[in-house]
Parts: structure tokens; sequence; C-alpha cells
């Protein structure tokens, strides 16, 4: 393998970075397919250890492409480096399923807030090699790591909506009804629909009024109209 410029270098060195993740996600993943019991989380995450597989071998492809050579041992993942702290944990408190939640809802709401972070590293991962490659003018790189950030993206937004889910299901299941909400709260009344109107104001109504005159020439009585008052003789 021939020497690579210092441009190329740096490239291969965040694509190295973004490989190693990728592996790591494949055993994750597996793992997690394992312990999930809702199925439609079950199959998106197999359709993502797809992806995630796919992309493994396109940054493969573009190290390679750029002289390097695709090393998945160069970044420990945060379970390499909390192993010895999570055996030591175990050990302490009893058996190894204390690291998770008591429950099934509890042990699903966990494992997807676990993969919502995964996501988010490999979305900043693929976030600094589209922008370094777009100022060294590598459109290749660009095009893949824009391509492989907007899955990641995608796949979080799932696992977004998942979290809000299971956060319901983990109160059902460990928080009684009687408790869900802050004791003496109540309600809000709501008012009458009727209370709420007020009445229309009417128009004053002008009285017509009919009054009797008495003609003082002839002794006959005559009848005018008047309106809003009474004229008297």
């Amino acid at each position: 393998m021939a020497d690579l410029t210092a441009r190329d270098a740096v490239l291969v060195k965040y694509l190295n970075e973004a490989y190693g993740k990728e592996k790591q996600l494949e055993t994750v993943l597996q793992a997690q397919i394992g312990r999930t019991q809702n199925m439609t989380i079950k199959k998106r995450l197999r359709e993502h250890l797809k992806e995630t597989k796919a992309h493994a071998r396109s940054v493969q492809s573009r190290i390679k492409a750029l002289g390097g050579k695709a090393d998945a041992g160069k970044v420990p993942g945060p379970e390499a480096i909390t192993s010895l702290a999570n055996k030591a944990m175990a050990a302490a408190k009893g058996p190894a399923q204390i690291l998770r939640g008591s429950g099934v809802a509890d042990n699903e709401l966990r494992n997807m807030r676990d993969a919502f972070w995964n996501e988010a590293e490999e979305i900043a991962h693929y976030t600094v090699i589209e922008a370094i490659a777009d100022k060294l003018s590598d459109k290749e790189t660009v095009k893949l790591a824009k391509q492989i950030r907007r899955e990641e993206e995608r796949m979080q937004a799932f696992l977004g909506r998942q979290l809000a889910t299971l956060a319901g299901a983990v109160i059902r299941e460990e928080v009684p009804a009687r408790e869900r909400k802050p004791a003496g709260s109540r309600p809000a009344r709501r008012r009458s629909t009727t209370a709420a109107r007020k009445p229309a104001a009417s128009k004053p109504t002008r009285r017509r009024t009919t009054t009797t005159r008495r003609s003082s020439a002839n002794g006959r009585s005559t009848t005018s109209r008047s309106r809003g008052r009474t004229r008297s003789s």
C-alpha cells in the first residue's frame, strides 16, 4: 500500500472511525434483536442490521479507494471501554440481569434508549466525514457520507417514536393507576356553554300609541297615531 497523502490520510482516519462503529453495531444489533419481544421493533432492527452491514462494506470500499486499509479495531466501542466496570458491578449486585430493567417494558425501553444513542453517534460520525470531504472537494466521500447519514437519521426517528410509546408501557406496568397523577390534582372544570353565552342585547322597541282627540268644533272625535310619545289635547 502506497503512502497516503496528508489529505487522504485525514479522510481515511475518520472513515475508519465510522467503519469501526458500524462493525461494532453489527454485534450490538444482533443482541438487541434477541432481547426485544416487540415484533414491530424486532422487524425494524433486522432491517437496520442489513443496512449496517451494507454501510460497513461501503465505507470499507471507500477507504480502499483512497489507498487506505479498513481497520475496525482502531476504535473501541463503549462496550469495550466499560466492560470491566460492568463485570465488576454484576459480580457485586448479582445476576447480569440487574443491569437491565426488571420488567418487559423496562427492558424494551432501555434497549431502545441505547439504540437511539448509538444512532446519534453514527450520525455525528457521518456529519463530520461529510463536512471534511466537502472541504477537501472529495465528492464521492461526500455522497457516501450523506447517504448513510440520512439512513441513520431515519432509524433514529423510528427509535424516538418507540421511546415515547415504551415510556407509557413502563408506567402502565410499574405504576398503579391511582398514583399516575399527583395527589390532590383535579381535572379542570369545564364551563357550561349556556352560562358562557351572554344574551344578545335587544333593540329598544318604539311603542305606537293611539290617542283620542275630541274636536271642539263639531264634537267628533278623531284618532291620531304617534310614535314614541302620547299627544294630549
